[in-house]
């Protein structure tokens, strides 16, 4: 009995101190583990980059994308103001203001979002591929947007210049019942071919099909107008003139299926370029997101 109790007693303490060292150890792997995973993350990150080169390429993509929604306001008072300055025969002069002030607005905002993405193209926080993949994408997307407004701009010019200007007199001021409108309407006509044709330089390809379109409709009418000129027998000549008046009602209609045809292409073409930046913008603001709890699960901060 005594033996077996010395046995027991002298047993206990070699026990205990098992004990301790397996929690020793539990507690060492736990704590090596930890740095484990803190030196894999310091060790996965390139080179160069730290925490505030992602916060502040996040920063400037805010910016980015909060400078595209200054477009829209900026467009429409161009495109009033030039409009306008058109409508009211108000002159070259002031039609040049408009252009010289208002659209300079438009191509500054353009050239400081161009230069913005080259600055974040230079961001050390680049060197993770995937921040880089991402970033590219969505430079590649906004890029396309300030295309696309900057394009507008000349579309709207164009389109303005000509339908809204020389092509506006043939059925504003162009008296009907006067002996000399098929004269007057084949000058207007010349007048307002011309500048359809000159509209076409630097136009995208929905606005060359509207103004294609447009074109077609007035060679069309202003043919029908000359030959009540050729017309040398006055019943020929009645005939021909009667002939261009009946045309002349199929014309609102066919402006009006021109321009539908023009504000579905051009809608349909802004909604995907705009549909595509908005997903290249979630997507990198998620990646950015994701690196930076990398960093703080580095740092210890996540915990």
């Amino acid at each position: 009995m005594g033996d077996k109790s010395l046995e027991e007693t002298a047993s206990a303490p070699g026990r205990g101190s098992s004990k301790r060292t397996a929690i020793i150890a539990v507690l060492l792997v736990a704590a090596l583990v930890a740095v484990g995973i803190g030196t894999w993350f310091a060790l996965s990150r390139p080179a160069g980059t730290d925490r505030a080169d992602v916060l502040r390429l996040d920063k400037h993509r805010v910016i980015v994308d909060n400078s595209m929604n200054l477009y829209d306001p900026l467009v429409q008072q161009f495109s009033g103001r030039y409009s306008n300055a058109i409508s009211e025969k108000a002159g070259q002069p002031e039609e040049e203001k408009v252009l010289s002030l208002d659209r300079e607005r438009i191509v500054r905002e353009s050239a400081a979002n161009r230069d913005r993405l080259e600055q974040m193209s230079e961001s050390p926080a680049l060197k993770d591929q995937k921040v880089a993949e991402s970033f590219n994408r969505f430079k590649d997307q906004y890029t396309a947007v300030i295309a696309y407004n900057d394009q507008l701009l000349i579309n709207t010019a164009n389109i303005y210049r000509s339908v809204g200007g020389p092509c506006a007199a043939l059925h504003s001021s162009l008296n009907v019942a006067s002996e000399s409108y098929s004269e007057d309407y084949v000058k207007s006509a010349d007048e307002c071919l011309a500048a359809l044709g000159t509209a076409k330089d630097g136009a995208d390809a929905e606005t060359t099909t509207l103004l294609t379109e447009v074109e077609s409709v007035i060679r069309g009418q202003r043919d029908k107008q000359q030959e009540v000129l050729n017309s040398k027998d006055p019943l020929e000549r009645l005939a021909k003139s009667t002939v261009a008046a009946v045309a002349l009602l199929d014309i609102n209609e066919a402006f009006g299926k021109a321009q539908a045809t023009y504000e579905t292409a051009s809608k349909d073409k802004y909604t995907k370029i705009i549909e595509n930046a908005n997903s290249s913008n979630t997507e990198l603001e998620g990646v950015l997101k994701k690196s930076l709890e990398q960093f703080d699960a580095a740092s210890g901060e996540g915990k």
